[in-house]
């Protein structure tokens, strides 16, 4: 295994969520980050108080979870200390302290603020979240956002706006410096951000922008402007763009700890074939990212290499070795885990495609229906999870979607050739 210096070198400089680990495999503490390399270094450069003398001592291996978002690493780090409950993490650990956000659409003027239990009062609520975090997801939705930080209701009219409005952090309604409609369209936003929809927050900013522009007032353009370049540095890239939800990521968590893969399997590709009789061979391969399907990324696979009688294990290495070699293998990235429909045959034809493209060390599995066992290349024994385990049903999920997807190509296939 790596060493801790090593593995500190290999964390990026993206925002993200790092799990501290004991000898034992136990999760000791959980701490979110804007930069995962710099915030775990930060440990050992700076003088260390009591707490984190004793947490160092017993750190013994560092995995991490890159996010699309500070925004999305604060909502997985809240997901998973209540999930694991880390030793560590102990000031995170009352239930009392895990408040709501509350979004009172129920207002002319919405606010978003902590609330300590949900009400049927017409508001929105999001969370629970760790009490102390609640104030760093306000901030950094209202630095995109900027609707009103007063807490009175109803919003009174004012002479003269307050400090949020000169620095920037408020649209300053009680001024009438923007529009009811204007407002609203900014509330919306919250909505798609706190609901892990990020490009429809982009765009919902990107239209109001535009707007401003037709209106000619430059003034707003320009402000929404700075908006969307905060919010296009926060999700950086097409596939961190889908920022993936924390149940998703916590579910990708565990896979990695049953599959004992070195990183987490953010990027997943899943193969399938399909025919009737041997006619119409088709293969497919779908990609999920964050647990979410990236369908931008899905491939179809005419079988070329024969015809005729059915032959699942040929058409598995046709299809690894042509979505891994060639012109594919230069639009698409690598995934971080590669998983086959079926047993240890399509695993060993998989391997092949992948030594046929020259590339060693990507982790592939195969996952067999019938009893849902989980194989592995050089291992005769399958890993078999627990029916309620997270990791096993993302795996089901997602071989499901390529089975689909292979299904309805070899439709298509066979509708064409019926009436040709």
């Amino acid at each position: 295994m790596p060493s801790l210096k090593e593995k500190l070198k290999a964390l990026p400089l993206r925002p993200g969520v790092y799990l501290f680990k004991s000898k034992s495999g136990e999760i000791i503490y959980i701490g979110k980050a804007k930069s995962l390399r710099k915030r775990v270094a930060s440990y050992f450069t700076r003088p260390a108080d009591i707490k984190t003398s004793l947490l160092l001592e017993r750190l013994y291996d560092i995995d991490f979870v890159v996010t699309g978002s500070e925004l999305a690493a604060l909502i997985l780090e809240d997901e998973l200390v209540k999930k694991y409950k880390p030793r560590y993490n102990i000031s995170l650990r009352d239930d009392k302290a895990y408040p709501y956000l509350k979004l009172t659409i129920n207002e002319e003027w919405p606010r978003l603020f902590l609330a300590r239990r949900k009400e049927k009062d017409g508001a929105l609520y999001f969370g629970r979240y760790q009490g102390g975090m609640v104030r760093e997801i306000i901030r950094l939705v209202k630095k995109l956002f900027p609707i009103r930080w007063c807490k009175e209701t109803p919003l009174r009219s004012r002479e003269q706006p307050c400090l949020y409005y000169r620095i920037g952090s408020c649209t300053a309604p009680c001024v009438k410096k923007i529009k009811h409609a204007d407002y609203l369209a900014l509330v919306q936003g919250i909505i798609s951000l706190l609901e892990g929809r990020m490009e429809e927050a982009l765009g919902k900013l990107k239209t109001e922008m535009e707007k401003a522009s037709a209106e000619l007032d430059f003034e707003r353009a320009a402000y929404l402007r700075d908006r969307i370049e905060i919010l296009g540095k926060m999700l950086e890239g097409k596939e961190l763009a889908k920022a993936p939800a924390p149940r998703a990521l916590s579910e990708i968590i565990e896979l990695q700890q049953a599959l004992k893969l070195e990183k987490a399997p953010m990027r997943i590709e899943a193969f399938d074939v399909s025919n009737i009789s041997g006619s119409n061979n088709v293969g497919a391969m779908v990609a999920y990212y964050g647990g979410r399907p990236l369908k931008s990324d899905y491939r179809k696979f005419k079988i070329k290499s024969f015809s005729g009688k059915p032959n699942d294990v040929a058409a598995i290495y046709e299809i690894v070795k042509r979505r891994y070699q060639g012109s594919l293998a230069k639009k698409l990235p690598l995934p971080d885990l590669i998983m086959v429909d079926g047993g240890l045959p399509q695993v060993f034809a998989g391997e092949r495609g992948l030594d046929e493209a020259q590339l060693k060390g990507l982790a592939l599995i195969g996952l067999a229906k019938k009893e849902e066992e989980i194989f592995f290349y050089g291992r005769k024994k399958p890993l078999k999870l627990n029916k309620s385990s997270p990791a096993l049903q993302l795996l089901q999920r997602i071989r499901d979607e390529a089975h689909r997807f292979a299904i309805t190509y070899h439709r298509e296939k066979r509708r064409r050739s019926l009436h040709a």
